[in-house]
């Protein structure tokens, strides 16, 4: 039994008579009357007495059209959720982004821009960076603005920007009064990372191990950067971080200092899942956020 049958059991109830019936529902009377004679094998029993000038309800009859119409009112009220659902996830956009990309972008101008520009929603989700790889991958997120995951084999990537990393320095140490380092500089240092979740202490390690150096950690902190902070004026360490995303003002026995390494920078920009087709909302709400903060 499926609705088309139902609501065609219903048209014969109404009309009462299979010719009528059919021609309403702009089916031949053969077809509409194999249609009743299935439903009745399914059923088990006739559900209509058949004469000359009609059809009449059986007993059965008489019950399937007490449930049909409330059966075919709930069915038509859930496709109509599902259809709105799939028209609403149209109109959505989830993206995923490392909490240094939100700091700069602003969380209230992509809303903005999805509202006023693409006139859809922008779901915005902030992850570590490895966290929105993961998101991407599994297929929660549509795409991400993070650090360059430099995996090429899962992701494709387009860069935005790109900024330079820094040296949080006490400034009763030596290097605070250089105008620049090198990580030769930071050599015999203890140093102080954000952690593994973020894709930068891999491009600083690099950096050392290019240079034969093995630094010494003394923390990796999650992105409590007070914390960090805090750590740099108690001289326990120097916090290698970026320098845009720093903001020391109220620190004032700590300054930041330029790593002068070319390389030493923090790329972002956008990721989705390799040989994924971007739609048109992804790929405008890309041009759109290239074309406002691609200089930042």
């Amino acid at each position: 039994m499926d609705i088309a049958e139902l609501k065609c059991f219903l048209k014969v109830c109404e009309t009462k008579n299979l010719t009528k019936a059919a021609k309403e529902l702009y089916m031949t009377q053969q077809a509409l009357s194999r249609t009743i004679r299935n439903l009745e094998k399914e059923m088990g029993a006739e559900l209509f007495y058949r004469n000359s000038r009609g059809v009449t309800l059986t007993e059965l009859g008489t019950y399937l059209h007490s449930k049909a119409g409330t059966l075919i009112e709930q069915f038509e009220q859930f496709t109509n959720d599902v259809q709105r659902k799939i028209e609403c996830e149209h109109n959505r956009l989830k993206v995923g982004f490392s909490p240094g990309t939100l700091r700069i972008l602003s969380g209230k101008e992509i809303l903005q821009l999805g509202k006023e520009e693409m006139g859809i929603e922008i779901d915005i989700f902030e992850y570590n960076d490895k966290v929105c790889e993961a998101n991407v991958l599994a297929g929660t997120l549509d795409m991400a603005l993070t650090a360059n995951p430099r995996n090429h084999t899962d992701f494709s990537y387009s860069p935005l920007m790109k900024h330079q990393i820094v040296a949080i320095v006490n400034k009763e140490h030596p290097i605070s009064k250089k105008d620049s380092i090198t990580f030769t500089e930071l050599k015999n240092e203890k140093l102080i990372l954000i952690d593994d979740t973020f894709r930068l202490p891999e491009v600083v390690m690099e950096h050392f191990e290019k240079e034969g150096i093995r630094p010494t950690i003394f923390s990796k902190l999650s992105h409590d950067l007070n914390l960090a902070y805090e750590f740099v004026t108690l001289n326990k360490g120097i916090f290698i971080f970026i320098g845009s995303l720093t903001e020391i003002e109220s620190y004032s026995a700590i300054t930041s200092i330029p790593i002068n390494v070319p390389t030493a920078i923090w790329e972002i920009g956008f990721i989705v899942k390799r040989n994924t087709n971007m739609n048109m909302r992804m790929k405008q709400f890309k041009d759109l956020i290239e074309e406002r903060f691609a200089n930042y």
